[in-house]
Formats: structure tokens, sequence, C-alpha cells
């Protein structure tokens, strides 16, 4: 009598877990990735019934112009353009700019830093920038989470520019990170039960065996864990590889083509690099695609829409295409 009671209630809880599953939309495949303030009615091929949707960066400052004041009607005009065209919209968070102006609103200030490269860095660790993030990612979600062409919202790569100066100064630990992290993903998926959560992993300062501990975490969840390149021949990023396989059976997983993949060379060691003079040494885009799909075990997949070098005989979103078409689906099974 008890057996049976025990083997009643597993069961019921898979049902439960699988009726929660099905609730969330489901749309994997190739998406288009575009940057800020991008007009998606300038996307070349948004017609190609094999391209999902599109990926769009937002910069948190424009979408909480001051603190509990949002302005989410950039989202919805392109929840609007993608409703029209039967894409999907994967609304990319960023808390972190590479140019010459922050990301975050000017109220967090005291909560970015500029490091040496120029560019702006979040403190991602602090109790207080996890408890705003979260905040905004609820605004979203309350306004969108039901929309049928919301997909789920991306956070920004883990990786940080850190100086051991930094560490000291804004009282860094991989620890702390860590936890961070798990708080913001968690908090994100609960606050979209119907959509995803894509997180952008790329390694953490002085620990990035913390991120199996944040995949251990979140694995069941709504979670989809990928990165910011397909650079199977870039030698500090194998690392980073590893980890779909262990995870390929518990998370669902993504990554992008971005301008680096576009032109991936098969001695690329990033700093002293040595470019092959032919054109064999150069992964073509389908070569990109297929490590991505065979060896990460990837379901969504964003193409940069990159034209930069196209005077050159570049490669371009152009070319990104001709593999959409010839490999609209991939990696389906459940």
């Amino acid at each position: 009598m008890f057996l049976a009671a025990v083997i009643c209630c597993c069961s019921s809880s898979e049902v439960e877990k699988k009726k929660e599953k099905s609730n969330i939309k489901n749309n994997p495949g190739h998406y288009v990735a575009v940057s800020p303030h991008f007009n998606l009615s300038e996307i070349k091929h948004i017609g190609e019934p094999a391209l999902k949707g599109v990926n769009k960066r937002y910069f948190w400052r424009t979408l909480e112009t001051s603190k509990n004041e949002y302005d989410l009607s950039w989202i919805e005009e392109d929840l609007e353009f993608c409703s029209k065209n039967n894409k999907q919209l994967v609304v990319f968070l960023c808390d972190r700019s590479f140019w010459i102006k922050g990301a975050m609103p000017t109220y967090l200030k005291e909560y970015e830093w500029k490091n040496e490269g120029g560019g702006f860095c979040p403190i991602r660790w602090h109790p207080e920038f996890v408890n705003r993030f979260l905040a905004i990612g609820r605004a979203i979600g309350d306004r969108f989470d039901a929309h049928p062409n919301f997909e789920g919202i991306a956070i920004q790569e883990t990786a940080l520019d850190l100086t051991e100066e930094d560490v000291l100064r804004y009282d860094y630990s991989p620890d702390k990170y860590r936890d961070a992290l798990i708080s913001t993903l968690n908090g994100l998926q609960n606050a979209m039960p119907q959509s995803h959560v894509f997180w952008y992993q790329n390694g953490l300062h002085d620990n990035s065996r913390h991120l199996r501990q944040i995949a251990d975490s979140l694995s069941g969840g709504k979670i989809v864990m990928g990165g910011p390149d397909i650079l199977p021949y870039r030698r500090w990023l194998r690392h980073t590889y590893k980890i779909y396989k262990e995870y390929k059976n518990e998370l669902t997983l993504f990554c992008s083509a971005q301008d680096d993949s576009y032109k991936h060379h098969k001695n690329d060691i990033r700093i002293t690099e040595k470019r092959p003079i032919h054109e064999e040494g150069y992964l073509t885009m389908e070569d990109i695609f297929l490590y991505g799909r065979d060896s990460m075990h990837i379901k969504y997949l964003f193409w940069n829409n990159y034209y930069d070098g196209i005077e050159n005989g570049g490669r371009t979103f152009d070319d990104a295409i001709e593999v959409i078409k010839k490999y609209p689906t991939f990696n389906t099974s459940s």
C-alpha cells in the first residue's frame, strides 16, 4: 500500500512537471540578433520561414528612465512587428556597455564602473543591483510574459573585465557573484512563468568552476544556458565549451554566431594569431552551425545581423541565411 502511494505520488509529480513545461513557450531554432535602437523593419530576410525570430539588445537605462519608472514602449513596438511577421522576440537586457556611455540607469551609477578598455561594467554581486535588476525583470514579465511572441529575456555574459584593484575596491568574490547570479536567474524565471530566461555564461573571474554550480542549481528549470560565441578554435574558450556536453540532457542550450564567428580561422589564439593566407583556413558558415548543432547540442542559435566588411568580401548575414535555409530545424527532440 505504501509503495503504491509512493508510485502514485511520483507519477503525479511528473505530470505536474510536464504540465508546467508544456505551458512554456518553446520556439527553438534560428534567430537574428540586432543592436539597440535597430529598426526591425530593416532586417533583411525577415520573411524567411526558417528564421524563428529576433534577439534584440535593449539598454537598461532606456527601459527604466528613473527609479520604478519604466518605458517599455520599445519592446511593445518590436513585439507588434514580430507578431505581424510571425516571429518571436528575445529581449536582451543589457546592464553592461562597451561604448562611451554606460548601460544602467542614472540612479544606479554607483553600481557601475568604467573599466580600462573604456566600457562600463556592473557590480552584479551587490544586493541592491540584484534587487533592481529583478525589479525591471518583473516589470517586463508583468507586461509581456503572456504575449505569444515574447520568447523570453536574455542577460549579458557573466565574464567581466576585472583588475585586481577592482576586485579589492568593489569587494568581489566568486562566491558572491555565483550566489547573485543564482538569485537573479531564479528571480527572472519566477517573473516570467510562460517564457524563457537566456543565460549567457562565459566564465567567472578567478573561478569558472562556479559556472557548473550555477548550472546544477538550475537543472530542470526554464533557463536556457549558452554563450556569446561559437569559436571552436579559440583556445581560451575550449574549457567553456565542455560544459555544453555535460548539461545537454539537463538544460536547453543556445549560442551565438557573432562577428568573429563570421570569419573564424583554425589557428585563432586571439592575441598572437596568424591569419591563414588561403580561404580554406577559415571555417565556413556551415562549419560554425554544425559545430553548434553537433558538438554544443544547442537548440537556439542567434546569428548577428552582420554586414561590416562587406566591401572586402567578408561574410554577412546573407551567407548565414543560406545555412538557415539548408538547416531550418535542428536538435528538436526534447
